[in-house]
Protein backbone atom coordinates (compact mmCIF):
# COMPACT_ATOMS: atom_id res chain seq x y z
CA UNK A 1 0.00 0.00 0.00
CA UNK A 2 1.68 3.51 -0.87
CA UNK A 3 2.44 5.59 1.70
CA UNK A 4 0.23 8.73 0.26
CA UNK A 5 -3.16 6.12 0.65
CA UNK A 6 -1.85 5.12 3.94
CA UNK A 7 -2.22 8.49 5.04
CA UNK A 8 -5.69 9.02 3.13
CA UNK A 9 -6.86 6.09 5.50
CA UNK A 10 -5.13 7.67 8.41
CA UNK A 11 -6.51 10.86 7.88
CA UNK A 12 -9.93 9.64 7.13
CA UNK A 13 -10.26 7.29 10.33
CA UNK A 14 -8.59 10.55 12.51
CA UNK A 15 -11.75 12.11 11.79
CA UNK A 16 -14.12 9.76 12.15
CA UNK A 17 -12.66 8.43 15.87
CA UNK A 18 -12.67 11.86 16.72
CA UNK A 19 -16.24 12.19 15.70
CA UNK A 20 -17.10 9.33 17.32
CA UNK A 21 -15.27 10.48 20.77
CA UNK A 22 -18.11 13.43 20.22
CA UNK A 23 -14.78 15.84 20.25
CA UNK A 24 -15.27 19.65 19.16
CA UNK A 25 -15.54 22.63 20.56
CA UNK A 26 -17.54 22.05 23.99
CA UNK A 27 -20.72 23.25 24.42
CA UNK A 28 -23.22 23.74 27.32
CA UNK A 29 -26.30 21.24 26.83
CA UNK A 30 -23.51 18.77 24.82
CA UNK A 31 -24.77 15.18 25.85
CA UNK A 32 -21.87 12.46 26.02
CA UNK A 33 -21.93 8.79 26.34
CA UNK A 34 -21.49 8.48 30.00
CA UNK A 35 -24.47 11.38 30.37
CA UNK A 36 -26.69 10.43 27.95
CA UNK A 37 -30.40 8.38 28.96
CA UNK A 38 -30.40 4.75 28.17
CA UNK A 39 -32.22 4.98 24.84
CA UNK A 40 -30.06 5.83 22.11
CA UNK A 41 -30.78 7.01 18.77
CA UNK A 42 -28.75 8.27 15.44
CA UNK A 43 -30.00 9.98 12.31
CA UNK A 44 -27.60 10.79 9.98
CA UNK A 45 -27.66 11.46 5.68
CA UNK A 46 -24.64 9.61 4.91
CA UNK A 47 -24.79 11.24 1.64
CA UNK A 48 -24.01 8.13 0.15
CA UNK A 49 -24.04 9.29 -4.04
CA UNK A 50 -23.46 13.05 -3.41
CA UNK A 51 -19.93 12.64 -1.66
CA UNK A 52 -17.52 10.73 -3.00
CA UNK A 53 -15.38 8.55 -1.58
CA UNK A 54 -11.57 9.78 -1.49
CA UNK A 55 -10.35 7.27 -3.58
CA UNK A 56 -6.61 7.35 -4.54
CA UNK A 57 -6.06 8.47 -8.34
CA UNK A 58 -5.64 5.35 -10.45
CA UNK A 59 -6.54 3.51 -7.40
CA UNK A 60 -6.42 -0.70 -7.40
CA UNK A 61 -9.71 -2.63 -6.29
CA UNK A 62 -8.10 -3.63 -3.10
CA UNK A 63 -7.39 0.33 -2.78
CA UNK A 64 -11.36 1.00 -2.81
CA UNK A 65 -12.19 -1.81 -1.02
CA UNK A 66 -10.09 -0.35 1.73
CA UNK A 67 -11.24 3.07 1.70
CA UNK A 68 -15.40 1.89 2.11
CA UNK A 69 -13.88 -0.29 4.57
CA UNK A 70 -12.52 2.99 6.15
CA UNK A 71 -15.89 5.24 5.86
CA UNK A 72 -17.85 1.66 7.09
CA UNK A 73 -15.26 1.82 10.57
CA UNK A 74 -15.91 5.17 11.07
CA UNK A 75 -19.83 4.51 11.35
CA UNK A 76 -19.35 1.98 12.97
CA UNK A 77 -17.36 3.21 16.04
CA UNK A 78 -20.31 5.62 15.51
CA UNK A 79 -22.23 3.40 17.05
CA UNK A 80 -20.88 1.56 19.02
CA UNK A 81 -19.39 4.66 21.18
CA UNK A 82 -22.87 6.34 21.37
CA UNK A 83 -24.70 2.20 22.53
CA UNK A 84 -27.50 3.28 19.83
CA UNK A 85 -30.29 0.98 20.09
CA UNK A 86 -31.98 2.41 16.47
CA UNK A 87 -29.81 4.19 13.96
CA UNK A 88 -31.48 5.75 10.88
CA UNK A 89 -29.84 6.68 7.42
CA UNK A 90 -30.51 8.78 4.57
CA UNK A 91 -29.30 9.18 1.20
CA UNK A 92 -27.69 5.36 1.62
CA UNK A 93 -26.06 3.38 -1.57
CA UNK A 94 -27.38 -0.26 -1.42
CA UNK A 95 -24.03 -1.55 -1.38
CA UNK A 96 -22.80 0.22 0.96
CA UNK A 97 -25.75 -0.56 3.55
CA UNK A 98 -24.61 -3.91 2.75
CA UNK A 99 -21.43 -2.98 3.84
CA UNK A 100 -22.62 -1.45 7.09
CA UNK A 101 -25.04 -4.42 7.29
CA UNK A 102 -22.36 -7.50 7.63
CA UNK A 103 -20.00 -4.84 9.95
CA UNK A 104 -22.86 -4.72 12.49
CA UNK A 105 -23.54 -8.69 11.59
CA UNK A 106 -22.95 -11.03 14.99
CA UNK A 107 -20.18 -12.93 12.97
CA UNK A 108 -18.49 -9.74 12.93
CA UNK A 109 -19.07 -8.41 16.38
CA UNK A 110 -17.58 -10.41 19.16
CA UNK A 111 -17.84 -8.88 22.63
CA UNK A 112 -20.32 -5.83 20.90
CA UNK A 113 -23.89 -5.38 20.12
CA UNK A 114 -24.86 -7.20 16.71
CA UNK A 115 -27.81 -5.33 14.63
CA UNK A 116 -30.78 -6.49 12.72
CA UNK A 117 -31.69 -3.75 9.67
CA UNK A 118 -33.85 -3.11 7.34
CA UNK A 119 -33.34 -1.03 3.98
CA UNK A 120 -36.00 0.71 1.54
CA UNK A 121 -35.08 2.22 -1.97
CA UNK A 122 -36.27 5.28 -2.80
CA UNK A 123 -34.60 4.85 -6.58
CA UNK A 124 -33.87 1.96 -8.36
CA UNK A 125 -30.52 3.53 -9.35
CA UNK A 126 -28.02 6.68 -8.83
CA UNK A 127 -25.39 6.23 -10.61
CA UNK A 128 -23.02 7.88 -8.46
CA UNK A 129 -23.41 4.87 -5.96
CA UNK A 130 -21.31 2.73 -8.41
CA UNK A 131 -18.53 4.06 -6.03
CA UNK A 132 -19.76 1.27 -3.42
CA UNK A 133 -21.16 -1.47 -6.14
CA UNK A 134 -20.00 -0.87 -9.85
CA UNK A 135 -23.17 -3.56 -10.39
CA UNK A 136 -26.36 -2.60 -7.91
CA UNK A 137 -26.73 1.64 -7.98
CA UNK A 138 -30.19 1.48 -6.09
CA UNK A 139 -30.66 4.45 -3.48
CA UNK A 140 -32.38 4.81 -0.50
CA UNK A 141 -32.87 4.51 3.21
CA UNK A 142 -31.95 1.83 6.28
CA UNK A 143 -32.55 1.04 9.87
CA UNK A 144 -30.61 -0.50 12.09
CA UNK A 145 -31.61 -1.70 15.07
CA UNK A 146 -29.54 -3.57 18.18
CA UNK A 147 -30.02 -7.20 18.45
CA UNK A 148 -29.80 -9.75 16.27
CA UNK A 149 -33.33 -10.36 14.96
CA UNK A 150 -34.50 -7.46 16.78
CA UNK A 151 -37.20 -6.30 13.98
CA UNK A 152 -40.49 -8.01 14.48
CA UNK A 153 -40.79 -10.72 11.05
CA UNK A 154 -43.17 -9.19 8.14
CA UNK A 155 -43.26 -5.71 9.48
CA UNK A 156 -41.11 -3.94 6.97
CA UNK A 157 -43.01 -1.28 4.91
CA UNK A 158 -42.09 1.27 2.19
CA UNK A 159 -44.71 4.00 1.62
CA UNK A 160 -43.70 6.55 -1.50
CA UNK A 161 -44.81 10.24 -0.72
CA UNK A 162 -46.66 12.34 -3.00
CA UNK A 163 -45.06 14.98 -5.31
CA UNK A 164 -46.19 18.39 -6.81
CA UNK A 165 -47.16 17.90 -10.60
CA UNK A 166 -44.71 20.32 -12.51
CA UNK A 167 -41.67 19.81 -9.22
CA UNK A 168 -38.67 18.43 -10.38
CA UNK A 169 -37.96 16.06 -7.66
CA UNK A 170 -37.29 12.15 -6.89
CA UNK A 171 -38.88 9.27 -5.48
CA UNK A 172 -39.77 9.80 -1.69
CA UNK A 173 -39.94 7.16 0.83
CA UNK A 174 -41.47 6.13 3.95
CA UNK A 175 -39.22 3.44 5.98
CA UNK A 176 -40.91 1.79 8.57
CA UNK A 177 -40.57 -1.71 10.61
CA UNK A 178 -41.88 -2.67 14.11
CA UNK A 179 -38.39 -3.40 16.40
CA UNK A 180 -37.28 -4.70 19.86
CA UNK A 181 -36.14 -1.37 21.65
CA UNK A 182 -34.87 -1.31 25.06
CA UNK A 183 -36.99 -4.09 26.00
CA UNK A 184 -40.25 -3.46 24.70
CA UNK A 185 -41.49 -3.30 20.72
CA UNK A 186 -41.79 0.05 19.24
CA UNK A 187 -42.78 1.26 15.54
CA UNK A 188 -39.62 2.92 13.74
CA UNK A 189 -39.96 4.93 10.65
CA UNK A 190 -37.06 6.71 8.73
CA UNK A 191 -37.78 9.29 6.06
CA UNK A 192 -35.79 11.76 3.71
CA UNK A 193 -38.89 14.82 2.80
CA UNK A 194 -38.07 16.78 -0.64
CA UNK A 195 -36.78 20.39 -0.49
CA UNK A 196 -39.12 21.81 -2.37
CA UNK A 197 -41.15 24.37 -0.53
CA UNK A 198 -44.51 22.83 -2.57
CA UNK A 199 -43.65 19.25 -2.02
CA UNK A 200 -42.61 19.56 1.59
CA UNK A 201 -45.99 21.06 2.76
CA UNK A 202 -47.94 17.55 1.41
CA UNK A 203 -44.41 15.44 2.34
CA UNK A 204 -44.12 16.33 5.81
CA UNK A 205 -47.95 15.49 6.72
CA UNK A 206 -48.54 12.56 4.83
CA UNK A 207 -45.71 11.40 7.26
CA UNK A 208 -46.98 12.06 10.45
CA UNK A 209 -50.33 10.17 8.96
CA UNK A 210 -48.95 7.42 7.80
CA UNK A 211 -46.75 6.83 11.46
CA UNK A 212 -49.59 6.75 13.15
CA UNK A 213 -52.16 5.15 11.48
CA UNK A 214 -49.70 2.30 11.59
CA UNK A 215 -49.20 2.57 15.08
CA UNK A 216 -49.83 -0.73 16.86
CA UNK A 217 -52.14 -0.24 20.27
CA UNK A 218 -50.94 2.95 20.78
CA UNK A 219 -46.85 1.55 20.92
CA UNK A 220 -44.09 3.70 20.88
CA UNK A 221 -42.85 5.49 17.78
CA UNK A 222 -39.39 6.50 16.86
CA UNK A 223 -39.41 8.87 13.55
CA UNK A 224 -36.37 9.91 12.16
CA UNK A 225 -34.71 11.55 9.03
CA UNK A 226 -33.71 14.26 6.81
CA UNK A 227 -36.76 16.84 6.86
CA UNK A 228 -35.25 19.51 4.83
CA UNK A 229 -37.48 21.86 6.50
CA UNK A 230 -36.39 23.96 10.07
CA UNK A 231 -37.98 23.31 13.62
CA UNK A 232 -40.22 26.38 13.55
CA UNK A 233 -41.83 26.27 9.80
CA UNK A 234 -45.76 25.55 9.57
CA UNK A 235 -44.91 22.34 7.48
CA UNK A 236 -43.59 20.64 11.02
CA UNK A 237 -46.89 21.62 12.86
CA UNK A 238 -48.22 17.97 12.64
CA UNK A 239 -45.29 16.48 13.87
CA UNK A 240 -44.67 18.49 16.82
CA UNK A 241 -47.10 18.30 20.20
CA UNK A 242 -46.11 21.60 21.18
CA UNK A 243 -45.71 25.11 19.82
CA UNK A 244 -48.08 27.27 17.77
CA UNK A 245 -50.16 25.72 15.29
CA UNK A 246 -48.69 21.91 16.81
CA UNK A 247 -50.98 18.83 16.01
CA UNK A 248 -48.55 16.38 16.21
CA UNK A 249 -47.38 13.63 18.66
CA UNK A 250 -43.87 13.86 18.92
CA UNK A 251 -41.16 15.85 20.86
CA UNK A 252 -37.83 16.49 19.37
CA UNK A 253 -34.50 14.94 20.69
CA UNK A 254 -32.69 18.59 20.75
CA UNK A 255 -35.65 20.75 21.58
CA UNK A 256 -34.08 21.82 25.14
CA UNK A 257 -31.18 23.22 24.53
CA UNK A 258 -32.13 26.65 25.47
CA UNK A 259 -29.14 28.07 23.57
CA UNK A 260 -30.81 27.54 20.27
CA UNK A 261 -34.39 29.27 21.70
CA UNK A 262 -33.16 32.87 19.50
CA UNK A 263 -34.22 30.95 16.16
CA UNK A 264 -37.60 30.55 16.78
CA UNK A 265 -39.37 34.40 17.99
CA UNK A 266 -42.38 31.89 19.51
CA UNK A 267 -39.77 31.08 22.53
CA UNK A 268 -40.40 32.80 25.48
CA UNK A 269 -37.49 33.54 27.65
CA UNK A 270 -39.17 31.10 30.37
CA UNK A 271 -39.79 27.83 27.99
CA UNK A 272 -38.26 24.46 28.76
CA UNK A 273 -38.58 23.04 25.26
CA UNK A 274 -38.80 25.11 21.86
CA UNK A 275 -39.21 24.00 18.25
CA UNK A 276 -35.28 24.81 17.86
CA UNK A 277 -32.52 22.74 17.78
CA UNK A 278 -28.66 22.51 16.71
CA UNK A 279 -27.78 23.04 12.98
CA UNK A 280 -26.86 19.85 10.69
CA UNK A 281 -26.54 21.48 7.57
CA UNK A 282 -24.13 23.69 7.41
CA UNK A 283 -21.68 25.43 5.48
CA UNK A 284 -18.88 23.84 7.30
CA UNK A 285 -20.44 20.21 6.36
CA UNK A 286 -21.09 21.38 2.64
CA UNK A 287 -20.42 24.95 0.42
CA UNK A 288 -23.40 24.20 -1.50
CA UNK A 289 -25.55 24.51 1.84
CA UNK A 290 -27.13 28.01 1.13
CA UNK A 291 -27.26 29.11 5.39
CA UNK A 292 -27.24 26.88 8.24
CA UNK A 293 -30.18 25.15 9.43
CA UNK A 294 -31.32 22.02 12.00
CA UNK A 295 -33.02 19.81 8.82
CA UNK A 296 -32.41 16.42 10.36
CA UNK A 297 -34.25 15.39 13.36
CA UNK A 298 -34.91 11.90 15.86
CA UNK A 299 -38.72 12.68 16.92
CA UNK A 300 -39.79 10.24 20.11
CA UNK A 301 -43.69 10.43 20.66
CA UNK A 302 -44.25 12.12 23.81
CA UNK A 303 -46.56 9.39 25.80
CA UNK A 304 -43.45 7.48 25.61
CA UNK A 305 -40.64 8.91 26.60
CA UNK A 306 -38.86 11.58 28.56
CA UNK A 307 -36.19 13.68 29.50
CA UNK A 308 -34.78 13.84 25.87
CA UNK A 309 -31.45 14.71 24.92
CA UNK A 310 -29.57 15.86 21.49
CA UNK A 311 -26.42 16.92 19.85
CA UNK A 312 -25.54 17.45 16.49
CA UNK A 313 -22.16 16.69 16.47
CA UNK A 314 -19.18 18.40 14.78
CA UNK A 315 -18.69 18.35 11.25
CA UNK A 316 -15.18 18.64 9.98
CA UNK A 317 -14.70 20.40 6.51
CA UNK A 318 -13.40 17.75 3.79
CA UNK A 319 -13.97 14.75 5.57
CA UNK A 320 -15.75 12.93 2.27
CA UNK A 321 -17.87 11.69 4.99
CA UNK A 322 -21.08 13.42 4.70
CA UNK A 323 -22.85 17.01 4.05
CA UNK A 324 -24.68 16.95 7.01
CA UNK A 325 -23.75 16.66 10.61
CA UNK A 326 -25.10 13.73 12.50
CA UNK A 327 -27.65 13.97 14.73
CA UNK A 328 -27.60 11.98 17.85
CA UNK A 329 -30.45 11.62 21.08
CA UNK A 330 -31.33 9.71 23.75
CA UNK A 331 -34.46 9.56 26.14
CA UNK A 332 -35.80 7.39 29.25
CA UNK A 333 -38.91 5.74 29.46
CA UNK A 334 -42.12 7.87 30.71
CA UNK A 335 -43.51 4.50 31.47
Amino acid sequence: MRASFRALLAALFSTVLLLAAGTGTARADEVTPETAKPVRFISYNVCGAKCPLPFPQNATEAQKDATRAAWVSGLVAEVDGWDSDLVMLQELCYGQWKLIRDALAPAQRAGKASYDTVWGAALPSASACAQWDKDDHRFGLAIFSKGAGSVVPNTRTVTFLPEVEGLPTEDRILLCARTALDGRTARACNTHIDPHDATTAVQVPKVAQLVEAGRVDGEPVVLAGDFNQVPEHQDMDTLYNHGTGSTGLFQEVDENDASQFTKNPDCSGTAVRCRSGEDTATTVCSAGTPSDAKIDYVFLSYDWFKTVQGDALPCTAGSSLSDHHLLRGAAAWEK
